[in-house]
């Protein structure tokens, strides 16, 4: 099965939410939509979708970040892959998608971050020849005036011991 990858567009949304629910992430699509159409105006963002026969199977959303002690480099913030495709090249086309991307916005380096609990992603990582370079925690603080502290978008169900209704 050839995957064709390219820019995600609005009318991918029900299948990203879709997507978003199997990587453990609960998002209605109003929400994807109204955060993607911010997203693909952005030239330091870049969202591409994988398809088979028109159906969108995977997603990944890459980011141009810069640091001072590191300088720019491509974070990939999210991929999700289909369950029912895994393992059929989709992740690695991806992959390879947002490293071209990378050296396209000055980039020498892709990186990422990936949950404790995600030990498959992590070999699928290494094979592609990504580098454990460290452990580190994760903090959150809210800064909204109302007091409201909703991080839960933050963690997958995985990572708050729920499991997918999918």
């Amino acid at each position: 099965m050839k995957a064709i990858v390219r820019i995600a567009r609005l009318d991918d949304v029900d299948r990203i939410v879709e997507l978003t629910a199997q990587l453990g992430y609960d998002v209605d699509a109003a929400t994807v939509r109204e955060r993607l159409e911010r997203i693909l105006q952005r030239q330091d963002h870049r969202f591409m979708v994988a398809e088979i026969d028109g159906r969108t199977v995977a997603w990944l959303h890459a980011v141009v970040s810069d640091y001072i002690e590191t300088g720019p480099f491509v974070v990939v913030a999210g991929l999700v892959v289909d369950r029912s495709v895994r393992n059929a090249g989709i992740g690695r086309a991806l992959m390879a998608a947002a490293e071209q991307w990378a050296t396209t916005q000055g980039c020498r380096v892709v990186r990422l971050w990936s949950s404790a609990a995600r030990t498959k992603a992590h070999r699928f990582y290494e094979r592609l020849g990504y580098a454990h370079i460290k452990t580190q925690y994760s903090f959150v603080k809210s800064v909204d005036p109302s007091g409201r502290q909703d991080f839960a978008g933050f963690i997958p169900r995985i990572a708050r011991g729920e499991r997918s209704a999918r």
